[in-house]
């Protein structure tokens, strides 16, 4: 269980770097009059980050090695639990 949490976190983690990376990349230089550069990046953060996680999240149904891309090429498992609701 905690394995998998692990592997959860790190497969959200590098996605997220590498949308990081992604957007600083792409904003060098860019201005908008108007809008703060703190919030263009926050943007392009996200949809870096979002678009990356999203292709290869999608790439990787076809090509399992892919999901090294996203951290592990292995995808977490989690456990189902029963819930009782009878009276």
């Amino acid at each position: 269980m905690f394995h998998s949490w692990i592997l959860s976190l790190w497969r959200t983690v590098v996605p997220t770097l590498v949308g990081g990376a992604l957007g600083w990349l792409a904003l060098r230089g860019v201005t908008v009059e108007g809008v703060s550069a703190e919030e263009i990046s926050a943007g392009a953060v996200a949809l870096g980050t979002s678009l990356y996680y999203g292709v290869f999240r999608a790439l990787e149904q076809r090509w399992p090695a892919l999901g090294v891309l996203l951290g592990s090429t292995k995808a977490p498992t989690y456990e189902q639990h029963h819930i009782d609701r009878s009276p």
